[in-house]
């Protein structure tokens, strides 16, 4: 039986659907959200909106005012205890005179962590564990880039029944419906970054921008990365118009041609030199730590299925898997695959995942896939009843 009441559940859960609200804002921060209540009843609320502004818990104070003096503070993350753009949150917390702090989870940031200590040994009663999974879930992308400075990776693709991405003449718009189409969007207006191959850039010839909805204006567009070995795109792609998405990485051989690169980097683009793998591929987990050293805290692959490849198989970095199955079938020895590549010897060698989810979008099948060594704190349900049980 749950320790906390249906009220208290209910606060933090407006907590999270508060803090939510930052998805696609707030990077390299975290999602929060928090809620102030007395006598049973939320009287100020608050989430944080971007880099540089109020954090939850100080616009929910500043909304409350006097009357935080003795209310309950109801917090998806452990209020902050560090000088930033922005001050310490435990601090005006106690300032303000809160009775008492209810959060999910400990900040494993050092940077910041800590104010549950400052709390306590303030006077102001501490609990911990509320809806511990829920916020856990919420904050992926920070906790991972957080704890291993990697940025949490995506994996977004689809096929047909029988697999296949394209026809053998490589005509593949669109395979899904515009349900699953759209939910796409919806993730890469919501990462830091999209990387997609040297293939489906020349073929597609992609925005690779965020348009929910079919709407290309938002707050901000996320990186574009394309892998370019040796640098033989053509220069006329989208992916290097400014006025279609955000800045673009080219992800490049050490031996690619220095002409191009300089030319790249006059047009205002970045140009990274990645190491290879024993199979000849660029190293997605050399890439993957030059990006999270940029604090990219998020990235969705969108591949075809030489990426897929590298991604899944030769260098595992999916933490999270997207997989559309639409109702036709293509068929074909030329029609490539969902996953491509020298592919494995002996079943022994096939990468596991686990299957979290089943659904629809629209008539197309969707499969919520976690890799095997996809990101994870070990979030049993052991571990979350001890998280949950936690008292300072």
């Amino acid at each position: 039986m749950s320790r906390w009441t249906p009220k208290q559940l209910g606060f933090m859960k407006e907590a999270i659907r508060l803090a939510r609200r930052g998805l696609g804002l707030v990077s390299p921060n975290p999602l929060v959200g928090a809620v102030l209540a007395k006598n049973n009843r939320l009287i100020a609320a608050g989430w944080h909106q971007g880099p540089g502004q109020a954090h939850a818990e100080v616009m929910a104070l500043a909304e409350a005012g006097r009357k935080a003096q003795g209310a309950e503070l109801y917090v998806n993350l452990e209020p902050c205890a560090h000088y930033g753009r922005t001050g310490p949150c435990a601090e005006a917390i106690v300032q303000a005179g809160v009775k008492k702090v209810y959060y999910a989870i400990n900040d494993p940031n050092p940077l910041a962590a800590g104010g549950a200590q400052i709390l306590a040994a303030q006077g102001v009663e501490v609990d911990r564990g509320l809806m511990a999974a829920e916020a856990w879930e919420l904050n992926q992308f920070f906790l991972k880039w957080a704890t291993t400075k990697l940025p949490f990776v995506i994996l977004k693709t689809a096929a047909s029944l029988d697999g296949k991405i394209a026809t053998r003449l490589g005509d593949s718009r669109w395979i899904t419906d515009k349900p699953a189409r759209n939910f796409g969007h919806i993730i890469r207006a919501a990462v830091d970054a999209i990387l997609i191959g040297r293939n489906t850039a020349f073929k597609d010839d992609p925005e690779l921008s965020a348009r929910p909805w079919g709407k290309r204006k938002m707050h901000r567009q996320p990186w574009r990365v394309v892998l370019d070995p040796h640098l033989k795109l053509p220069l006329t792609l989208k992916i290097y118009n400014p006025d279609f998405g955000g800045p673009t990485v080219v992800a490049c051989a050490e031996d690619a041609s220095p002409e191009t690169r300089e030319n790249l980097t006059a047009m205002g683009h970045q140009v990274w030199t990645v190491a290879k793998t024993a199979s000849g591929l660029l190293s997605l987990k050399d890439l993957m730590k030059q990006l999270g050293a940029a604090n990219i805290q998020s990235i969705l692959i969108e591949p075809g299925a030489t990426l897929a490849f590298s991604a899944l198989v030769d260098e595992p970095v999916v933490d999270l898997g997207h997989i559309f199955l639409a109702p036709i079938i293509i068929g074909g020895r030329d029609s490539p695959s969902l996953v491509g590549g020298l592919g494995i010897e002996s079943l022994t060698q096939a990468q596991g995942a686990d299957i979290l989810k089943i659904g629809r979008k629209g008539p197309d099948i969707h499969l919520v896939i976690r890799p095997a060594g996809g990101f994870s704190p070990q979030m049993t349900s052991a571990a979350l009843k001890e998280e949950s049980e936690g008292k300072i």
